[in-house]
């Protein structure tokens, strides 16, 4: 009898809001694609696919020590990273390697704590997350803006933007143009180490 009402309850908990979820999804989709208008152009396909599954391994990992520490802490962070992953500066830390941005399509904005929670809550959704991955993937493939379920009940879109390799860059350059400002002077010509003001004025004079 345990048994069975576990069979039950795991049925009641996960098939039936999969199936309901699945039966729902492209109907939502096609009816909220009306009220949608985007004036950015599609993100990477591979580079989505690939922030998501970068995403879902730091998720997993948190998930699996959640199990073997027996800890509940370990699953609330990895829940609460998977809601608001988007809401630093618009990107997770997928996102952020492969230099991509959650932007709020009403302001061009990244996407905010708010905005992070509207289209990433459909994947918390016991039973319904499960067909949600793949369901989602499809529609970023599929869709002219990749644009998926979630994107479109929070408004946001994943564009182009500055990635880790950007920023190292960026970095890098600062570093070697604040070498080069130490290696001048006022004047904009190089000092020599050991040479005197008044060797320079004599090597003009001659």
């Amino acid at each position: 009898m345990p048994t069975a009402i576990g069979v039950d309850t795991l049925l009641a908990v996960l098939l039936v809001p999969a199936v309901t979820f699945a039966l729902l999804y492209f109907p939502i989709v096609g009816n909220l694609s009306r009220a949608l208008v985007s004036p950015y152009v599609k993100a990477d396909t591979r580079k989505r696919l690939s922030a998501a599954s970068v995403d879902g391994l730091i998720v997993a990992t948190l998930v699996m020590l959640s199990s073997t520490h027996g800890s509940p802490v370990y699953l609330a962070v990895s829940a609460a990273y998977m809601l608001l992953r988007d809401s630093m500066r618009g990107q997770s830390i997928g996102k952020l390697l492969f230099g991509l941005v959650v932007v709020d399509l009403h302001t061009g904005r990244p996407c905010t704590i708010v905005h992070s929670a509207r289209r990433n809550l459909l994947l918390l959704l016991p039973g319904a997350n499960v067909m949600a991955i793949f369901l989602e993937a499809r529609t970023i493939v599929v869709d002219p803006q990749g644009q998926r379920l979630g994107d479109r009940l929070a408004q946001t879109q994943v564009v182009e933007g500055a990635g880790a390799r950007d920023l190292a860059k960026s970095f890098q350059d600062w570093l070697v143009s604040l070498g080069r400002a130490f290696g001048q002077g006022g004047d904009g010509r190089r000092r020599v180490p050991g040479q005197t003001e008044g060797v320079r004025s004599r090597h003009r004079v001659a």
